[in-house]
C-alpha cells in the first residue's frame, strides 16, 4: 500500500542569530550557576564555550577572569581581563578582573593602576575602591570613607553592586 506523507508546517522560522543569542545565553547562565556553586573548572568550561560563540562579548571574558582567578590561574584571568577592556574600556568591572589578576601575579603596581583606570570611569564603584584600599590603603584616590577623591563625574551606569558577587 502507498504511505501517504503528511509534511507538518514547520512552526514559526527560527531566526539563527535569536538562536545563537540563546546558546550564549544558555551557556553563561551555566557558568554563572557553576561559579556560584565554586565549580570554577566548569564555569570556566561553560563560558569558554559561550565564547567561542561570540568572541565580542565583553562580560563573558570578565566572567572566564573571575573564574580564572579563583583557581589561581592568574595569567589566563589577565589575558580575559585585558580581553574585556579592550573590547569595553568604559566598564570599570574589566579593570577590577584586570587588577585582581595583576595582584595574583604579584604585579601591584600594575593592578592599583588599574583599579585607578576603573575609579576614572567610576569614581563611587565601590568594588573597585575596596580592591584599591586593600592593596594600597593610602592612594591618594581614597579619602576617609572609603570614596574617591576630586570626583568630578557621578558614578554613572551602575553595573557592578556593593558586594557584588554573583558573574553579570
Amino acid at each position: 500500500r502507498g504511505e501517504d506523507k503528511v509534511e507538518e508546517e514547520p512552526a514559526e522560522p527560527v531566526d539563527p542569530e535569536v538562536a545563537r543569542a540563546e546558546k550564549i545565553e544558555k551557556f553563561k547562565m551555566k557558568g554563572n550557576k557553576a561559579f556560584a556553586s565554586g565549580n570554577f573548572e566548569d564555569a570556566i568550561d561553560y563560558f569558554t564555550t559561550a565564547i567561542e560563540l561570540d568572541k565580542s562579548n565583553h562580560v563573558l571574558y570578565s566572567n572566564r577572569s573571575g573564574a580564572f582567578s579563583s583557581v589561581n590561574q592568574f595569567q589566563s584571568a589577565l589575558n580575559d581581563a585585558q580581553k574585556c577592556v579592550n573590547l569595553a574600556p568604559t566598564w570599570p568591572k574589566g579593570y577590577g578582573r584586570k587588577a585582581a589578576a595583576l595582584v595574583g601575579l604579584n604585579k601591584r603596581a600594575q593592578a592599583v593602576d588599574s583599579y585607578a583606570q576603573g575609579l576614572k570611569i567610576e569614581p563611587e564603584n565601590a568594588l573597585l575602591l575596596k580592591g584599591l584600599a586593600e592593596i594600597s590603603p593610602s592612594h591618594p584616590l581614597l579619602k576617609a570613607g572609603g570614596h574617591v577623591a576630586d570626583a568630578a563625574e557621578p558614578g554613572g551606569d551602575a553595573e557592578m553592586g556593593d558586594g557584588e558577587k554573583k558573574e553579570e
